[in-house]
């Protein structure tokens, strides 16, 4: 009776073990692809007010509607910033990773 328990109890812990790892893999690739969306929306908001800006279409509503449709995006988009910096390197990371590169 105690091996059928130790053997259910094993292999739960083994599920378990590999849920937990593909669940953080999972939640690796949302962050990545998060802060990648986050770069390519700032980044079109900046092209938008570049255009938004030149002399032809200053004060073009649809523009100015679309700027700050932009800017709603990228501020909802902030809101998510907790997640997509889990792939970012933390700044106690990056020290001990230049602090081996001048050691070498």
């Amino acid at each position: 009776m105690v091996e059928i328990v130790l053997l259910l109890s094993i292999l739960l812990n083994i599920f378990l073990m590999w849920y937990a790892r593909n669940t953080l893999s999972n939640l690796l690739y949302l962050s990545d692809n998060l802060g990648l969306l986050y770069e390519v929306i700032s980044a079109y908001n900046l092209h938008l007010k570049e255009v938004y800006e030149l002399e032809r279409f200053y004060g073009d509503p649809t523009l100015s509607y679309l700027l700050e449709h932009t800017n709603a995006v990228r501020e909802e988009l902030e809101g998510y910033e907790e997640i997509f910096l889990l792939s970012e390197p933390t700044e106690t990371e990056q020290e001990v990773e230049l602090d081996g590169k001048e050691e070498a």
